[in-house]
């Protein structure tokens, strides 16, 4: 069995834990008054965007690396299409994380700025704004991803085509992940700096109340470092490639790193569950009551 295969074969009990996972998410925080908070608001908005990309992803990988000789050429271009929902909702996760970060630099920080405080009321309309601007970003994924038969998969932006408007589109996409990577790293630095090593955020507060707070960053942390690892590689791989104008690449040595870097996306799409249930009392409890656990 080549890499490629053992991969993918391997991404599917990891993409099944975390469609599970997420699900249990959602149905935590919709069955528990006391957690419909525009936080958890948002990390349902996450929740969701996983579930979704998780469906996506084992659809079109089976699709168009273990069927494709067995599916007509139409097929194979929707299935390849099919990639924009999955850029969407990543760029949903990445876009809520960002969301996050800001409204805890901003409540910790600056407590008495309000002008970026989430309330139950603006959140929906944050998740509404982030869906459609998720969409559009991605858009243009739709009308160039193509069924390639010259190499027996698809080819797009975040595939392998030498096309000017991909490498563009892709460089433009690019670099909104890196400018979303540098505010959550900047807002994620402040924070921790302020409450592990120089004690200026909410120095007030007592011991117990602090501790949460800082239970609350690091969870956070690591979704954001978690989405950032799984997501990450594959726009680096993709920027690589497309900086090369498809010169000096080898087909066959990019296609076994693109399909690590999916597998690695695969991976990241579990991981919030498990900081959730790990770092949060009210969250694990959660998934006790719903396992039946207590």
């Amino acid at each position: 069995m080549d890499l490629p295969c053992a991969l993918l074969w391997s991404s599917i009990p990891v993409c099944i834990f975390g469609f599970i996972g997420n699900v249990l998410v959602i149905q935590i925080v919709y069955k528990s008054r006391v957690m419909h908070t525009p936080t958890n608001f948002l990390l349902v908005n996450m929740a969701v965007s996983d579930v979704i990309a998780i469906l996506l992803f084992l659809i079109h990988d089976l699709t168009t690396y273990l069927l494709y000789e067995h599916i007509g050429e139409n097929l194979l271009n929707i299935a390849c299409k099919s990639i924009v929902v999955i850029t969407t909702s990543a760029m949903v996760s990445s876009i809520t994380l960002v969301v996050l970060s800001v409204e805890r630099y901003n409540a910790l920080l600056k407590p008495f700025n309000n002008g970026l405080r989430l309330n139950e009321d603006n959140v929906k309309k944050a998740i509404i704004f982030i869906w459609i601007a998720s969409a559009l970003l991605s858009l243009p994924n739709f009308f160039l991803e193509t069924w390639s038969e010259a190499y027996s998969t698809c080819s797009g932006p975040f595939n392998y085509d030498e096309s000017r408007t991909s490498r563009i589109y892709l460089l433009v996409y690019a670099a909104i992940f890196y400018i979303q990577a540098t505010i959550m790293f900047f807002c994620y630095g402040s924070l921790i700096r302020g409450l592990y090593f120089t004690n200026t955020v909410c120095p007030e507060t007592d011991g117990e109340r602090r501790s949460e707070k800082r239970k609350l960053v690091v969870t956070f942390l690591l979704a954001s470092v978690g989405f950032l690892i799984g997501y990450g590689p594959g726009i680096i791989l993709a920027t690589l490639v497309a900086s090369q104008h498809g010169e000096n690449v080898d087909f066959d040595t990019y296609y076994v790193l693109l399909k690590v870097v999916e597998f690695l996306f695969g991976c990241s799409l579990c991981l919030n569950p498990i900081f959730y249930a790990f770092r949060s009392e009210r969250f694990k409890d959660g998934f006790k009551r719903v396992l039946g656990c207590r």
